[in-house]
């Protein structure tokens, strides 16, 4: 910058002066005067928008007024280089704003000369550059996170030529940068795919986006590799279409990962479908499906979740798929198959996204045959737990029955008086109807002690048709179909014998106009999987025997409570006889079950165990010519009042009686004992030491002492084969009678 001495060109110099102070006030660039010491002499209108200070406010005051506290030193450097004359060139540096933010700022700085060249100053022209440098960095992030970017990003012409490859398409593709740009992206993919890709670019010049197609590339080692894809354009500043962007996902493993779902959904051998939450259809169905509902796969897949339930629940189907929000849910349901068979099903369900609708996937199990296992097991629990209780009911009632009968028993020997004895007699034969119902109680509560020898069922049967033609009737005609040769079975003959006619006074009851009733037998073989359907029930070879009566039937609800203690459709009855059968056929190790349907007839069937052992003969009851005797008898009783009445009925008969509460007494009493000891008479179940236990400790110190045990509750107690036994409640006379028996066997 000059200033001119002579008039004329002053008055050029004020024309030319005037001309640049036009161009500095209209400049968009701040352009700023000051002296060498830094004072501003200048401030034009775009100075003054850029910092923020008028010029009455920057003139006269230091430039380092603009300076952050950390580059007031560049001012002097600045001011230093233009007393050399130097000129500075785009200096890129920060200065302030009035209001303290931080501009950045591109600065041009020369000096100011006078006519002679001295220097007088220095001109800045500074331009923001906050935007353009933001920019840059925006550009530089941009370039970084497409870099870094996992997805493969390709720049495309519209011809297909490859104008840019980031690591992200390096490690996906496997080819470089340097041998992709320039090329055409047509060199790795599969000729199928090729001619769409000519398609979708065209689409792309036109203007158009294309969102997530799956497509197939080659890698350098031959593979084919998985891609989804987005292409999109780029326009220039006009807007037009130049090339297109290309982000592209590796999904091979994700496609191979939804196969081996796709493999598990199909081939899963439970039933599994998924259906629309809004609309319930049937979205994809499995082959386990398919087969268990019997319905084909197109079938189903125009169907809906309703349609496989039964009409009455398919309103709380629906409830229930609108009241689910788990991400699990459970429970069991009726499911229907095509032929209208109802059957129970374990349901799970977790909420998926199909193919972009809301849905739930379900696996289905049919439990049909493990909720009729539970239910079985559940009715045998309870038929056990009310076993318990009627078998110590049948125990404690034994011994109070035994006290009436003993004291009926020794009242009548001593009073003559006609009319007090027929009283003591009714006494006595209420005892007695009192000991049948405790025998049944025992029976049904699989608690009485059985006798079990090796026996034909076909006897058993023949020799119970004399009673049953007594107790059924004429108007019911009875047939047999016996298998000819059965197999032997384990039983109480007579226990046996107690079932067939109980089975045959309730096929008469259901019979009031007459009939008939077909009584068979046969020989079958539960295979481990019939066993393992039924709760109770072991493999291996099983005896039936089957009675049918063509009567008035059952309902599905009395059916089930047929076996229920007490439980009777008779106006008379005791509901003891089918218990009782349950209870007997059940301790002999064997299982019953009945069916029935009103208007038809009933069928029980009874399974008993194939015995796998030796019979033993039962010794021939001894010749009793007298009940009376003078032996010693070792008496074993923890209930005080059976002992004394017991006792006294003994001692009636002339026997000399040694008393015990239990076990533990009675073998410190024998041992105290220097005589003989002929007969022990002891209850099976005691307190501390049973009677069985007693017995074997007293018999191995006393060789040749014979045994009567006694019960009304021997609980898991089968008396030892041969052994005598006599049933509580008893009379002395019976008593009187066993001891005579087992003393007389003895001797001989």
């Amino acid at each position: 910058m000059t200033v001119s001495g002579d008039r004329g060109k002053e008055s050029g110099g004020r024309t030319a002066t005037q001309r640049l102070a036009a161009i500095v006030e209209s400049s968009a660039d701040a352009i700023i005067a000051k002296t060498l010491d830094g004072t501003i002499t200048e401030w034009n209108p775009a100075a003054e928008r850029m910092y923020g200070y008028s010029a009455e406010e920057a003139v006269g005051r230091p430039v380092t007024m603009l300076f952050p506290p950390d580059r007031e030193e560049e001012s002097v450097e600045i001011l230093e280089r233009i007393r050399r004359g130097e000129r500075i060139q785009s200096l890129e540096t920060i200065r302030l704003h009035k209001d303290g933010h931080a501009l950045e700022v591109s600065l041009t700085i020369s000096p100011i000369r006078d006519e002679n060249g001295t220097i007088l100053g220095a001109s800045t022209i500074a331009r923001d550059v906050s935007h353009r440098r933001e920019a840059d960095r925006a550009l530089r992030r941009l370039a970084a996170i497409v870099e870094s970017s996992g997805e493969a990003l390709v720049t495309l012409e519209l011809d297909g030529t490859v104008a840019s490859w980031n690591r992200g398409a390096e490690r996906t593709l496997g080819y470089s940068a340097e041998e992709m740009v320039g090329r055409s992206i047509a060199t790795i993919i599969s000729p199928e795919v090729a001619g769409r890709l000519v398609e979708r670019l065209q689409t792309i010049a036109a203007g158009g986006e294309i969102d997530d197609y799956e497509t197939t590339r080659l890698h350098p080692d031959g593979r084919r590799i998985d891609l989804l894809v987005t292409l999109s354009p780029i326009r220039d500043e006009d807007g037009t279409v130049v090339a297109a962007v290309a982000a592209a996902r590796d999904i091979t493993a994700l496609k191979q990962t939804q196969e081996s779902y796709r493999r598990l959904f199909e081939h899963h051998p439970l039933p599994m479908w998924i259906f629309d939450t809004e609309t319930l259809a049937f979205l994809d169905v499995n082959e386990a499906a398919v087969e268990q509902y019997d319905w084909t796969r197109e079938e189903m897949l125009s169907m809906t979740i309703l349609d496989i339930r039964p009409e009455a629940d398919r309103e709380a189907a629906r409830a229930a798929v609108t009241k689910t929000s788990v991400a699990r849910d459970a429970g069991v349901w009726q499911h229907v198959r095509r032929d209208g068979s109802v059957m129970e099903v374990a349901v799970v369900s977790a909420p998926i996204d199909f193919q972009g609708s809301s849905a739930r996937t379900v696996l289905a199990q049919d439990v049909t045959d493990q909720r009729r296992l539970e239910e079985r097991l559940r009715q045998s629990q309870k038929l056990e737990a009310l076993g318990q209780l009627a078998g110590g009911v049948a125990h404690d009632f034994n011994n109070v029955l035994m006290v009436v009968r003993a004291c009926s028993a020794l009242l009548l020997k001593k009073i003559e008086q006609e009319a007090l004895r027929r009283d003591i007699v009714q006494i006595d034969d209420a005892a007695k109807r009192g000991a049948e119902l405790t025998k049944q109680l025992l029976a049904f509560s699989k608690q009485q002690v059985l006798r079990p020898a090796l026996t034909d069922v076909n006897d058993v049967v023949r020799e119970t048709l004399e009673l049953l033609d007594k107790v059924i009737g004429e108007d019911v005609e009875i047939v047999l179909n016996l298998e000819p040769r059965l197999p032997a079975v384990l039983v109480d003959r007579g226990q046996l014998g107690q079932v067939v006619v109980n089975l045959a006074v309730n096929a008469r009851d259901a019979m009031p106009h007459g009939g008939s009733l077909s009584i068979s037998t046969s020989v079958s073989t539960a295979d481990e999987a019939t066993a393992a359907r039924r709760t109770l029930v072991h493999p291996g070879p099983y005896v039936l025997l089957q009675m049918t009566d063509t009567g008035i039937g059952m309902s599905e609800e009395t059916s089930a409570r047929a076996f229920d203690p007490f439980f009777t459709t008779k106006e008379t009855g005791t509901g003891l006889g089918l218990p009782s059968v349950h209870g007997i056929v059940a301790q002999s190790g064997g299982h019953v079950s009945m069916y029935s349907e009103e208007g038809l007839g009933t069928t029980a069937r009874i399974a008993l165990p194939v015995a796998d052992g030796a019979a033993v003969a039962q010794p021939p009851a001894p010749s009793v010519q007298s009940l009376s005797g003078d032996e010693t008898i070792l008496l074993v009783e923890d209930d005080e009042v059976v002992r004394l009445l017991v006792g006294e009925a003994l001692r009636g008969y002339g026997y000399t009686v040694l008393e015990a509460s239990k076990g533990a007494e009675a073998l410190e009493l024998s041992r105290a004992h220097e005589g003989t000891i002929d007969l022990l008479l002891t209850d099976v179940v005691m307190p501390g030491m049973s009677g069985s236990e007693l017995a074997d400790q007293l018999s191995a110190e006393r060789p040749g002492l014979a045994l009567i045990f006694t019960s009304g509750y021997p609980a898991n107690t089968v008396v030892q084969m041969g052994a005598a036994y006599l049933q509580k409640p008893y009379d002395p006379a019976e008593l009187a009678a066993a001891v005579r028996s087992a003393l007389s066997a003895k001797r001989d």
